[in-house]
């Protein structure tokens, strides 16, 4: 049976971490993965408060886009500040993710501004991109290096063209992914990214079972599953094909009343699971 996660970034701006806990324990969500901000997360107190609701941390998911009070890591860049910045900011979210019993961590690649050449339409030519993306694999792989240590994968998440043109479908990530080769380093997929940048969600996701350890489910606008067009039993009957076994993490944006709306996710997805008989 698939067990869901859900991502507490999409509550932070809504209600206290205590008060979101305790309505996904109730909504029947027992797995939670982490805002990537280590310096307001990693506390016992926290700790202390998963405990006492016996919710699981399986990751944490970081902060890829701007972030108030946050500088965003960037990993293709040319700067050594930046990029020093960057790596320590993932190797602290590595060891946050240990401290809370969490195997996950998921890595995007941005890249300095210039390099963007039209943040909205204009895609890099292959041969471009896997010049630089092969130039990541040395920094991937200190990384992945450091979070084998903390019993933390590291994983790729391609995001679409309107954050990064460098890594942004499946094809992208399945290149360093093959690149790096460490058993430590994997792919996580996103349906709201995959909706723009994919041109077949079962080939990308059926090309990607060798390396696929997370998915993150969010519709085509950005609620839960269900209230918006993409199609998740399909996704859901390829999943069932590649013999996926691991979670399934939710993140969608809500507002205050969101517990009708996950509820409605839930059910729509529990009905899809139940289908495949996943």
């Amino acid at each position: 049976m698939v067990n869901f996660s859900i991502t507490i970034d999409s509550f932070s701006k809504i209600e206290s971490l205590e008060n979101t806990i305790k309505s996904l324990v109730e909504l029947g969500i027992n797995n939670i993965e982490l805002s990537g901000d280590p310096s307001n997360s990693y506390s016992r107190k926290n700790l202390e408060l998963f405990n006492t609701f016996s919710i699981s941390v399986l990751g944490v998911t970081g902060k890829w886009t701007s972030s108030k009070g946050m500088i965003t890591p960037i990993l293709l860049t040319s700067d050594p500040q930046i990029l020093s910045y960057s790596k320590n900011y993932i190797k602290e979210c590595i060891k946050m993710c240990n401290f809370f019993g969490g195997s996950i961590f998921n890595v995007c690649l941005l890249s300095d501004y210039d390099l963007k050449i039209d943040w909205n339409h204009e895609m890099i030519p292959n041969k471009e991109k896997k010049k630089l993306l092969k130039k990541s694999v040395s920094i991937l792989s200190e990384l992945t290096s450091f979070s084998k240590d903390f019993g933390v994968y590291l994983l790729l998440e391609p995001l679409n063209r309107y954050s990064t043109p460098f890594c942004s479908n499946a094809a992208d990530a399945i290149y360093v992914t093959t690149t790096l080769n460490n058993d430590y380093f994997a792919i996580l997929l996103d349906t709201y990214h995959m909706n723009i940048e994919e041109t077949d969600f079962s080939d990308s996701i059926t090309k990607s079972k060798n390396f696929l350890k997370h998915i993150h489910f969010a519709d085509n606008n950005r609620k839960m599953p269900g209230l918006g067009h993409i199609n998740f039993d399909f996704i859901l009957k390829t999943l069932k094909m590649i013999q996926y076994n691991n979670y399934i993490g939710l993140e969608p944006i809500v507002d205050r009343n969101y517990k009708v709306e996950i509820k409605q996710g839930l059910y729509f997805l529990n009905k899809l699971c139940n289908k495949y008989q996943i």
